[in-house]
């Protein structure tokens, strides 16, 4: 535990807001209490309240916190994408795994009901419709496609947040995430032709029977 003189510099707010994830990952964003989250902080009670002041103040600058950073992330990601907007939309769902492996705690409290509120899909809809467009992808309803990707991604991100698929740094969640988003693309259907993977550097083998 922390020792009180460690906040001397003004980050107590931001240990606050490390403890709160801690028990919002293990009570919910019901159950969790300001005396908890003192308590693991090392600090009293009342030094919380010198930086929030209820409990909803507390969550507000937790959900916060995770919006900025996997905000960051997914910027950084889209960044250095290929100026191709499946592959903007495939990246941005590598970062999101890559993100979950690497800030679990974050990824759990974000995962929460009513911990993060869902916002428009605009950019996401707009990568999907010009897919489309191009002939990249199939003419499946948008929402749909969007759904199914949301679905792998979280799923994949569970997974390794959860221990099911053992230790997994970001390295691996990386090729964990090019390889489940590249067999989303590719599809199961058999094809005749290879399919280039950017991200492997090398063609999907088509399945000439």
């Amino acid at each position: 535990m922390p020792s009180k003189t460690t906040y001397h510099h003004g980050n107590l707010r931001a240990a606050l807001i490390a403890a709160a994830l801690k028990e919002i990952a293990r009570e919910g964003p019901d159950q969790f209490s300001l005396r908890e989250v003192a308590r693991r902080a090392g600090v009293s009670a009342p030094a919380v309240y010198r930086h929030f002041e209820s409990k909803e103040d507390l969550l507000a600058a937790v959900a916060a916190d995770c919006s900025e950073r996997i905000g960051a992330v997914i910027a950084e990601a889209l960044a250095e994408a290929p100026d191709h907007p499946l592959e903007k939309f495939r990246a941005q769902g590598i970062a999101i795994v890559v993100f979950a492996a690497t800030n679990p705690e974050h990824f759990r409290a974000m995962s929460l009901t009513g911990m993060m509120k869902q916002g428009p899909r605009d950019r996401e809809i707009e990568q999907v419709s010009a897919a489309q467009r191009a002939g990249l992808i199939t003419d499946l309803p948008v929402t749909d496609v969007l759904i199914a990707a949301s679905a792998l991604v979280s799923g994949l991100a569970h997974m390794i947040v959860e221990g099911q698929l053992g230790p997994v740094d970001a390295k691996r969640a990386r090729e964990l995430a090019i390889a489940t988003t590249g067999v989303l693309g590719v599809g199961l259907i058999p094809r005749t032709e290879d399919v280039e993977d950017p991200y492997k550097n090398a063609p999907v083998r088509g399945n000439r029977r």
